[in-house]
């Protein structure tokens, strides 16, 4: 008796879906190269997340079987994988999970912070009811930057790794903006995604305004030996 392979069973549940293997190559893809499919980036991912909705339990089998674990933001329209081992905000952490650092992101100190930033400010567009339509909360780069400054201790970077900082956020789909000169003005506005909510952590917020509340350390009294 001939054994039934993966791709049969795969092939089989995308006919009785009415998904094309070749859409289904496509959302492995992105979410793989990306980690996210978003519908309202564009009418290809549209298209795209759309089948994935119809197949999501073939997704979530697929993925889960070389350990990755995929997150259906359903508010929002978006799909999010996690690697290997990875915390994931809105799934349950896994005790016994192995850590496959080839397929964790490297990221930069500067994109760290700066998503966290993008958290804070995020969570004071949810506060004041200024969310748009878009699920986006628009500020400038000069609030950005103060927030950083007031919480991080650091400031964006200057021009040419500002802008592959901003092109990395929007690439990650946490960020839109225009992607000409005003990036180094202070008055151009920046839509912080509502996908920062589940790509930051609310323990990394909490650990953050736990940490800035501490009071600064007193310098020591220095005195003359007599």
């Amino acid at each position: 008796m001939d054994e039934t392979t993966i791709g049969q069973l795969v092939g089989a549940e995308l006919k009785a879906r009415g998904v094309r293997p070749e859409s289904f190559r496509q959302i492995a893809g992105r979410l793989l190269g990306l980690s996210i499919l978003h519908r309202e980036d564009s009418a290809i991912e549209r298209q795209l997340y759309d089948d994935a909705v119809r197949i999501e339990g073939l997704l979530n089998d697929y993925f889960e079987a070389a350990g990755f674990r995929l997150f259906h933001e359903r508010h929002q329209n978006y799909f999010r994988l996690y690697p290997p081992g990875a915390r994931a905000p809105g799934l349950p952490d896994e005790d016994d999970a192995v850590v496959v650092e080839a397929v964790r992101a490297r990221l930069s100190a500067d994109f760290v912070a700066t998503c966290l930033a993008l958290r804070l400010l995020y969570n004071e567009g949810l506060r004041q009811g200024s969310i748009n339509e878009r699920n986006e909360a628009l500020v400038t780069v000069e609030h950005l930057n103060a927030t950083l400054t007031a919480h991080m201790r650091r400031s964006l970077p200057p021009k040419t790794a500002r802008e592959k900082l901003f092109a990395d956020l929007k690439r990650a789909r946490l960020i839109d903006y225009r992607a000409d000169p005003q990036v180094e003005d202070a008055d151009a506005l920046i839509a912080v995604r509502g996908t920062v909510l589940q790509f930051v952590a609310d323990s990394a917020v909490d650990a953050l305004l736990s940490q800035a509340q501490k009071p600064a350390p007193m310098p020591e009294e220095t005195g003359d030996e007599a």
